[in-house]
């Protein structure tokens, strides 16, 4: 009896301390997520590592381990006062237990910081960003979007946008998008890597889903876009964008058009399409002579063979602006192989969003 009630007391103190500790993951997120990636450490929090701040209360940094690599995606979550501290922190640590780091589609602050610590960096991504109140796309752009548009509904296409904060969403719709994802994935689009992990259904109220209905099959789904919110800006990254194979050219447009309306309309001044990636490399901030040659050389090449930037041509089409720069960080400054290949691992799968 006595050893029933010890262990049924640990469990408590257990239970208490995993909600103490996911209550405090979660004011992290929010009070901190400007990334267009830092929702994912809250949809995914089991596969992330999270480092508690000792220098900034409630800072943290969530990172994912790759071998013996860790990966910080987006940015540290910390003010913008103290990210500097909190990111030499950060590395300190890593450094001492013998990991090397890799930042992917690190902000410029989080890159100055990084070099400073003894990093090294090079862009190769940009972020379209654009604000859906003020979202009036001119020029040669717009009028393919409008016609688009325009001939989609003559046939019946209409995009539709599933209200905000419902905990459940019609059983119709999840069978259907279920359906349209999984064919998606199964025609190869790599759903292995990290940044196309399409967790549909998870904290469900604070997703937003929007969808485009094929009236000549009733109840099928040929476009469907998953926003995931930016809590710290009051905006969403426009995350996953999916097509059926044979849906009508336009339908992908037609759907990020509902979505950039609807949040006009709800008046929020943010929105992003996330890690963009370039044909080439923009800048090198500290690197050593190989990694400016392999960045320099090799990363154009991968990336036409990988497709890498075709994404870009779409996201054009609605007059994003600014595209902020994006950066890979290497900390220690000489570390190459090891984050090389967790990049490697990461980059790949911005060649199968073709077509998404």
């Amino acid at each position: 009896m006595q050893k029933h009630l010890r262990w049924h007391f640990r469990e408590i103190r257990r239970t208490m301390q995993e909600t103490k500790t996911s209550d405090a993951r979660e004011r992290a997120v929010r009070q901190f997520g400007r990334s267009a990636l830092s929702f994912d450490a809250l949809q995914c929090a089991e596969r992330y590592g999270w480092f508690v701040s000792a220098v900034e209360p409630g800072a943290m940094v969530p990172y994912r381990r790759y071998g013996s690599v860790d990966v910080i995606l987006g940015e540290p979550l910390a003010s913008r006062d103290r990210l500097a501290d909190v990111v030499a922190e950060f590395l300190a640590a890593r450094r001492a237990a013998g990991r090397a780091v890799l930042g992917f589609s690190a902000t410029e602050p989080f890159m100055r910081a990084a070099v400073a610590s003894g990093g090294s960096a090079v862009q190769i991504l940009a972020e379209p960003e654009l604000d859906p109140s003020n979202f009036e796309p001119s020029g040669g752009n717009a009028k393919k979007l409008r016609a688009y548009a325009r001939r989609l509904r003559r046939v019946g296409f209409e995009a539709v946008a599933l209200p905000a904060g419902e905990p459940k969403v019609p059983d119709d719709f999840r069978l259907s998008a279920d359906a349209l994802v999984a064919d998606w994935l199964e025609r190869g689009v790599s759903h292995s890597a990290h940044l196309l992990e399409v967790n549909t259904w998870r904290r469900v109220a604070e997703k937003r889903y929007f969808a485009v209905f094929d009236p000549r099959r009733p109840g099928r789904l040929c476009s469907l876009l998953i926003a995931h919110p930016v809590y710290a800006l009051a905006g969403y990254h426009l995350c996953h964008l999916v097509h059926a194979p044979d849906a009508p050219k336009g339908v992908s447009e037609l759907v990020v058009l509902k979505a950039l309306e609807t949040f006009g309309d709800e008046g929020v001044h943010h929105a992003t399409f996330g890690p963009v990636a370039l044909a080439r490399a923009q800048n090198c901030e500290d690197m050593v002579f190989l990694g400016r040659a392999l960045f320099g050389a090799g990363y154009p090449l991968l990336a036409r063979l990988g497709h890498y930037t075709d994404a870009s041509e779409f996201y054009r089409k609605f007059n994003a602006g600014p595209w902020a720069p994006r950066w890979v960080v290497l900390h220690p400054r000489g570390a190459l192989a090891r984050p090389l290949l967790s990049l490697l691992r990461l980059t790949h799968v911005l060649g199968g969003a073709r077509g998404a």
